[in-house]
């Protein structure tokens, strides 16, 4: 049999990116705290258009390309995210930042240095290593969410019907002696 391999990569980019805009959002980004969901959402999503391209069967193993694939792209996506909406989340985090310190009296008083000093945390090595960091935790997520959407959205093996029962033999054709 010739069975070609499904292409990954079209499905990945366009899952990937979907899954990275909403873990870049701010606020929206939250659903990755239930079990990363918008990774996993997208790896299954990944896959679900994969199995509508392929001709064949989809196994574990083509999800699970699928959803590494999709993660890398959705952590890259929301890296680059991250850039122009840093102002905009420091500017969230001072804010909440006083409005604990007005409940706690008992903050360290060096906080409001560290969110003036985070300029810093934007340097290349920082976003480097942010990069890495969420690129292993998403690859390992997407994984898992393809080979969920492989036994969600996969095309199943036809079931073989069983062999028929051999017709009885006619009457007066048995083995006379």
């Amino acid at each position: 049999m010739n069975q070609q391999k499904p292409e990954y990569l079209r499905p990945a980019l366009i899952a990937g990116a979907i899954a990275g805009v909403l873990s870049g959002l701010p606020f929206v980004s939250a659903g990755n705290c239930l079990c990363c969901l918008w990774i996993v959402g997208g790896a299954a999503l990944a896959v679900n258009l994969l199995a509508k391209n392929a001709g064949g069967v989809l196994t574990s193993g083509d999800g699970a390309i699928v959803g590494a694939l999709t993660g890398i792209v959705a952590a890259v996506v929301s890296a680059l995210m991250a850039i122009p909406l840093r102002p905009f989340n420091m500017e969230l985090a001072r804010r909440v930042m006083g409005k604990v310190s007005e409940l706690s009296p008992d903050m360290p008083s060096n906080l409001d240095g560290f969110l003036d000093g985070g300029s810093g945390l934007l340097s290349p090595g920082w976003f480097l290593l942010s990069l890495f960091l969420s690129a292993a935790v998403f690859t390992l997520m997407g994984v898992l969410g393809g080979i969920i959407g492989v036994s969600l959205f996969g095309r199943k093996k036809p079931q073989a019907s069983p062999p028929a029962a051999p017709l009885p033999s006619p009457p007066g054709s048995g083995d006379a002696v």
